[in-house]
């Protein structure tokens, strides 16, 4: 039986290949048009550049050097150009004369400059095929030859392992044969335009690089690209070099065929448009972020993997392989955008490889597969396959969102047995009765290493994600007309939702406990993983209030996310993986968890800040972890790691958005809580079912209005039309068919819901009120290096007329806040500085000291 990957390839590779010798082929040049979404910039030294396809990855830097994958192996490293003229006696460096990176989604160009000539290097990984495309297109005044070399590897992905590898130059072919002893893994690097290249000993890898000479023919070189092509297989060397021939003779066309992709991608899926021109920029390329984790394995099949980035000395290139709980994670953001062709077939691959060993294991699903899974006893005898607990319940959430998402029925019953193998599975590892399932029987959870993991037996992020599996066992199992296994874990949810919320409570701290201890002590440090169980409304109203309102605090919020464990923790060390480092990753779940209890103005920085992250290092793509100290990624950080990416996209469209699809039910909801000076924000293609929704959004003093418009079946939106705090006279102004509705208050805002009927049509209500106010959440336009010192809002509240503004600042600073609503004129522990038109410019003083200081700001009436 073929594969997936097989299937794909076979289907791919129905193109030209050609009957001539590489040497006669050529690529005459065709236009390379810019993106909607490109990213142009000066190249910066040891800034990660990737170039990412569904069988093959350029991982490498703006200064042109690379890494060059084709799944499952590494057939090179350190590739680079560099240039010989005559004026010279070296060879110019092509990294000391890179200048222009222009990052697009389809295809990335870097720009040697030097004043006899001008290279355009076109760095193409095609959608499908096992194999990458550089397209050079050179101008010079000059004779010139490019120099091409690398560092020969042939080698499997971590920890698989290759012999016998060696190299030799086909001049026929012109170009790099690498293979082994066998015979059996065959790769090919070269270049029809090449003539000579380095001699190396045939029955071993060379320890220098090998390198090739291309002598530049200006008349050509004016009407063709310098093609260059990558290509590898556990095939025959004779299939391998057709497969070369014809990534060359149909470069055009593998162009064309991925820029349809992305323009799919990008036009398909949601798109928003927010007065935050950046915001929605980095939406988008997180888009192409999350369908770039697709990747396929020609032994093991296509699924999701977690991130890309170069392997150096070693052979693991970032986090590409196969991890569950990233995928689950990331599924989330996925299913929310529309890549739903992803997650199902990312979500069916773990299931495929779902713990079938028998015993107290059956039925886990996998936490992490290598790429060389296959040709080593990946499953039986490395540790690593099963480890985590949290990666089986994490599935069980994203196949109920998925479903929840879509209403795909039929995908849903193929998978019932994995769910229930799964949950059974889960069961097993709760052995004390409090209905939570525990790391020290069913393995890892929020940490992987650290003091703060010492003794843990079972960890608040652990317990959250298995109680949302119970709801999600729970609504499945109903649907699947398994009533009792529904009932069972309804039950069990009741009794494990009572031990988050009483067990893991620290009345004398003001928030939840990190873990359970195997001595039934709790770990009391403040750490960022109750904002999972916030993020899925898990926790008691009153209790998560305080503990979000010390999560939205510096010592765990800092500049550019969430520090994985509190400043105050004598634990805390700002460069250690769990201890302390910024994860882009667990500031999505702050973030969300903010929003999940409407508090926009402590959620909103959070999502600001991971958008930034989109341009400030690797272009389009999000870095792993943070310094804790400094906004800088860790030396150690995986440039291009998709559930930093995800945690842009998830909280922005369940929180900022609140979008929440129910398709088996014909239901959606739409609960925005936009930033108070936004005039505006559209949302489109929202996906429920076979249904598309389109929301428009307008606010202005006193009033805020929605157009829902939809395309296919007819659902129902209940629309939740937020009302500031402290607001009067509150009318909506819905239409009678929608009925009456009335208003609703939270400690924080107010808020009125309206079900709409919509099909292929569109309705349009609105809100009015007088008066209230609504706090302007503060944001850093953040600088590369720079200490965490913004403006924090800890909590706003209203009652007795007086309305209550808690922030947080740093010691002898002054921050300037904006208020919408009413005109404040009675104001204690802040200056009112303007007031204009619906809004009051204010400054707050902190005053001088060692640590953080808060301030209530009191405004009256």
């Amino acid at each position: 039986m073929k594969t997936t990957f097989e299937v794909l390839v076979a289907a791919s590779l129905l193109i030209a290949q050609p009957d001539i010798g590489a040497a006669q082929l050529a690529v005459p040049q065709f236009p390379i048009a810019s993106s909607p979404i490109e990213l142009r910039g000066d190249v910066r030294p040891h800034q990660y550049l990737g170039v990412i396809g569904r069988a093959a990855a350029w991982l490498g830097k703006e200064t042109g050097e690379a890494e060059l994958w084709v799944h499952p192996l590494k057939l090179g490293t350190d590739f680079l150009l560099d240039f010989k003229i005559p004026d010279y006696v070296e060879p110019v460096r092509g990294r000391d004369v890179a200048r222009t990176v222009v990052v697009r989604p389809e295809l990335t160009t870097i720009v040697y400059s030097h004043a006899t000539f001008t290279v355009r290097q076109h760095i193409l990984a095609p959608v499908k095929e096992p194999g990458l495309i550089v397209l050079l297109d050179v101008q010079t005044f000059r004779p010139l030859e490019i120099i091409v070399s690398f560092k020969s590897v042939l080698q499997y992905a971590w920890p698989g392992s290759l012999g016998g590898q060696y190299t030799f130059w086909d001049a026929d072919e012109r170009a790099f044969i690498q293979s082994e002893s066998l015979r059996q893994h065959n790769g090919v690097i070269g270049s029809p335009w090449a003539s000579t290249a380095s001699a190396h000993p045939a029955h071993a890898q060379p320890d220098v690089p090998s390198s090739f000479v291309i002598p530049v023919d200006t008349a050509r070189a004016a009407n063709e690209f310098i093609p260059i092509a990558v290509t590898a297989a556990m095939a025959p060397r004779d299939t391998v070099l057709g497969r070369y021939r014809a990534l060359i003779a149909n470069a055009a066309r593998l162009y064309e065929d991925k820029r349809a992709h992305v323009t799919k991608l990008l036009d398909e899926t949601t798109s928003i448009d927010s007065p935050n021109d950046s915001l929605d920029l980095a939406f988008q390329w997180a888009k192409v972020n999350l369908a770039e984790q697709f990747t396929c394995n020609p032994d093991l099949g296509c699924g999701l993997v977690a991130g890309w980035g170069p392997s150096g000395s070693s052979a693991r290139p970032g986090f590409g392989w196969f991890f569950g709980g990233d995928a689950a994670i990331n599924s989330f953001a996925m299913d929310a955008t529309g890549l739903w062709e992803e997650v199902a077939a990312g979500l069916r691959f773990l299931a495929e490889y779902q713990d079938q060993r028998g015993g107290v294991n059956d039925g886990k699903i996998p936490h992490e597969i290598s790429q060389s899974a296959a040709h080593i006893p990946w499953f039986t005898d490395f540790p690593y396959t099963y480890y985590h607990a949290d990666t089986t319940p994490y599935w069980i959430v994203a196949a109920w969102r998925y479903w929840r998402a879509s209403g795909d029925n039929g995908w849903l019953a193929a998978h019932w047995p994995n769910v229930q193998r799964a949950y059974a599975w889960c069961l097993t590892t709760e052995t004390d009765g409090d209905g939570i399932i525990e790391n020290t029987t069913g393995g890892l959870g929020a940490i992987e290493l650290g003091a703060l993991g010492e003794g843990i037996h079972q960890d608040i992020y652990l317990a959250a994600v298995w109680i949302k599996a119970l709801e999600a066992v729970t609504e499945m199992g109903w649907h699947m007309g398994d009533d009792q296994l529904a009932m069972e874990a309804e039950s069990i949810r009741d009794r494990a939702s009572s031990t988050l919320n009483d067990g893991y409570w620290r009345e004398e701290d003001g928030h939840h406990a990190f873990g359970i201890l195997q001595s039934g002590q709790t770990n009391d440090n403040l750490t960022v993983w109750p904002a999972t169980a916030a993020a899925f409304a898990l926790l008691d109203a009153p209790r998560a209030e305080s503990t979000l309102t010390k999560l939205a605090a510096d010592s765990i919020s800092a500049d550019w996310g969430a520090r994985i464990l509190s400043t105050g923790s004598p634990l805390y060390d700002p460069m250690h993986y769990n201890n302390g480092a910024v994860w882009p990753f667990v500031t999505g779940f702050v973030s969300w968890g903010q929003y999940s209890y409407r508090r926009p103005w402590a959620g909103f920085p959070l999502v600001d800040a991971v958008a930034q992250l989109t341009f400030d290092w690797s272009r389009g793509r999000h870095p792993e972890l943070m310094s804790g100290r400094y906004y800088r990624p860790l030396d150690a950080a995986v440039p291009q790691q998709f559930f930093a990416t995800s945690m842009l996209v998830t909280p922005l469209m369940a929180g900022l958005v609140g979008w929440d699809p129910d398709a088996p039910q014909g239901r959606a909801t739409l609960a925005p809580q936009l930033p108070p000076r936004w005039d505006r924000f559209t949302a489109s293609g929202l996906r429920v079912g076979d249904t598309r929704i389109a929301a428009a959004f307008e606010q202005r003093p006193g009033e805020f209005a929605a157009t829902i418009a939809g395309s296919g079946p007819n659902v129902t939106v209940t629309l939740v039309l937020p009302v500031p705090l402290g607001a009067r006279d509150v009318q909506l102004d819905a239409g009678a068919e929608y009925g009456p509705a009335s208003l609703q208050q939270g400690p924080h805002d107010g808020w009125m819901n309206v079900d709409l009927p919509i099909a292929n049509d569109s309705a349009t209500v609105s809100v009015r009120w007088e008066g209230g106010l609504a706090v302007e959440p503060p944001t850093v336009a953040l600088q590369p290096g720079q200490q965490s010192d913004g403006v924090r809002v800890l909590d706003f509240r209203f009652g007795d007329d007086v309305w209550l503004l808690t922030v947080e600042g740093a010691p002898g600073r002054t921050y300037d806040m904006t208020l919408y609503g009413e005109e404040i004129h009675d104001i204690d522990g802040a200056e009112v500085l303007e007031r204009n038109g619906g809004q009051n410019w204010i400054r707050v003083a902190f005053s001088s000291g060692d640590r953080r200081v808060t301030r209530v700001v009191r405004i009256a009436r």
